[in-house]
């Protein structure tokens, strides 16, 4: 979701076209997604089997008792119940960003026996989730005093995410002595539900309920970025069509149809199709002309000659003797960005009730110190291999007074301690565009940063950024 987000197209003219690494990613993502459905849907159909033996059991020995045709939530097995978080989170996502993938994305090259169709796969979830009884805790979607608000973990966990803020998140309340654990995978079932009717919603269906069950209508892309499979079908019945408009014009009253009612409902339903036809065309002409801008972008080329070394907190408790190693070898400048020094401040005074015995909190709270004792150290002989730098590109020769004010600043921890990277990150034009346009771009960086984060990585690299985790430029820098 990071991924795609963070790939969007910056050119706001270019509509209903994707970049190639948000299509790869939305490709990616949608695979993922498919698998975790797949899975879901053989534990449904396990659990179904399961509770169809025990209702036929009951009736056996009690005949009178009402037949249970619906699976309860509280019978879920324990797997089933560990990946409907993560099923529901991506449907939030799908919910709050629909232009993000669709119409759908290229299909990914796959081996054959790993391959998965998304959509039949969500079809055949859909066909499985109808037999879930999802009322068997109550939900009301008003306050009471007789209520208390109900927030899944999953919500709680991401609720400063980007990429899910626009996802609908509706308040739900249940009573106060119900199973809280049965009542969030009520939830959860519910917001499934909503989701696979809103696939049958969309502009273009991508699931419809033919035959009392649903199944898939979208069309299926091939890695070329042609819509085969349902496309095919479509058209099929255009030429069947054109087969009974041609009959009835030349005299011959198409069998089946009574009235010229039908043969006008017949060539309605034709231009409808060639309409959608003409749309999706015109689409892949747009994708295609993105395909070959990307093709003909300039290459950017990166000269790194490592100087300023930039760590962020993790390195700091994780990688300490690393840091001592580059720190001493007096090749390099290590600069703290402010930001990590505070945050290792915060790590090092900890909670006491966080810090019980052998637990990790009590290990990063040691660790955290270790590394503040030393940099106070360090820099308090001034040592001309270390510097501080604030999140505005000043430079600190002590840190006795650390504090400072980030209200203004935008983004989070990690975007401050990027824009201290970007503080030796000079570019002027007339020093790296080349002279031919056929020649590509080469930038000269004195900077790298030191961090195992991914995200934090990704937006380095999407910044020009050199990026590494400590343990590979030590490798690579042969110290130590």
């Amino acid at each position: 979701m990071f991924a795609v987000h963070n790939s969007q197209l910056k050119d706001s003219d270019l509509e209903d076209c994707r970049s190639v690494i948000q299509e790869q990613a939305t490709g990616l993502g949608l695979a993922m997604f498919s698998l975790l459905v797949e899975r879901c849907t053989n534990l449904l159909k396990e659990t179904e089997k399961v509770e169809a033996k025990k209702e036929y059991m009951t009736e056996e020995t009690n005949d009178d008792e009402e037949k249970l045709d619906d699976i309860k939530v509280s019978a879920f097995p324990t797997d089933l119940k560990e990946l409907l978080p993560s099923v529901k989170v991506w449907s939030d996502w799908m919910l709050g960003h629909p232009d993000e993938w669709n119409p759908p994305p290229n299909s990914l090259i796959l081996p054959k026996e790993i391959s998965v169709d998304v959509w039949a796969t969500l079809a055949e979830f859909c066909n499985s989730l109808t037999a879930v009884n999802q009322s068997e805790v109550p939900l009301y979607k008003d306050p009471d005093d007789d209520l208390t608000l109900l927030i899944l973990e999953e919500d709680r966990l991401l609720s400063g995410f980007v990429p899910l803020l626009a996802a609908p998140q509706d308040p739900c309340y249940v009573e106060k002595t119900s199973d809280k654990a049965i009542a969030a995978d009520c939830k959860r079932v519910t917001v499934l539900k909503y989701f696979l009717e809103a696939l049958c919603g969309q502009e273009e269906p991508l699931l419809a309920f033919k035959g009392g069950k649903y199944v898939s209508v979208a069309a299926i892309p091939d890695t070329m970025g042609k819509e085969v499979g349902s496309q095919e079908g479509k058209q099929l019945e255009d030429q069947e069509e054109d087969v009974i408009i041609e009959d009835f014009e030349d005299g011959t009253e198409p069998e089946g149809s009574g009235s010229e009612d039908d043969i006008r409902e017949l060539r309605a339903k034709k231009e409808v199709l060639a309409r959608k036809i003409a749309e999706r065309q015109r689409r892949q002409e747009k994708i295609q002309a993105v395909l070959e801008d990307q093709t003909h972008m300039r290459q950017i080329e990166i000269e790194i000659i490592p100087l300023f070394l930039v760590p962020d907190t993790n390195g700091f408790i994780d990688h300490l003797s690393s840091l001592i190693t580059l720190l001493n070898c007096k090749q390099y400048i290590i600069v703290v960005p402010l930001i990590v020094i505070n945050e290792l401040d915060g790590l090092a005074k900890g909670q006491e009730t966080d810090c019980g015995a052998g637990s990790h909190a009590c290990h990063v709270q040691v660790k955290a110190r270790k590394a503040v004792d030393f940099l106070e150290e360090r820099f308090e002989v001034r040592d001309p291999c270390l510097r501080a730098l604030t999140s505005r590109g000043n430079e600190l020769e002590s840190i006795s007074f650390r504090s400072e004010d980030t209200t203004g600043q935008k983004g989070n921890n990690d975007d401050l301690i990027l824009s201290c990277c970007l503080h030796y990150c000079k570019d002027k034009a007339k020093n790296f565009m080349p002279s031919r346009k056929d020649e590509p771009i080469r930038l000269r960086r004195e900077v790298v940063l030191l961090t195992d984060d991914r995200n934090l990585r990704v937006k380095a690299l999407t910044h020009n950024v050199p990026v590494r985790d400590i343990p590979a430029f030590l490798k690579w820098a042969k110290v130590g």
